[in-house]
């Protein structure tokens, strides 16, 4: 994990690229249990490192999704 002191994104694309986090970890696990998502996420202690590597690379992605599409939308329909 490198170290991106320097850049910065607002409170809202933080909060879009949280759902851009939670949608592809879904999407790859399969998983839903909160348990799991919240420890891949903690740090190892004594140490800047997400337990689970993977899930630092769902953030940098999640970040750029919200950078090029924006935030995701829920598309309402009438059936």
């Amino acid at each position: 994990m490198q170290n991106e002191q320097d850049e910065m994104i607002t409170k809202k694309e933080g909060y879009e690229a949280m759902l851009y986090l939670l949608k592809a970890y879904w999407e790859n696990t399969g998983s839903n249990d909160l348990t799991d998502i919240l420890s891949g996420g903690e740090y190892w202690k004594g140490t800047n490192e997400p337990a689970d590597s993977a899930f630092w690379e769902y953030w940098m992605e999640a970040i750029e999704e919200v950078k090029k599409n924006g935030p995701l939308f829920k598309v309402l329909t009438k059936e």
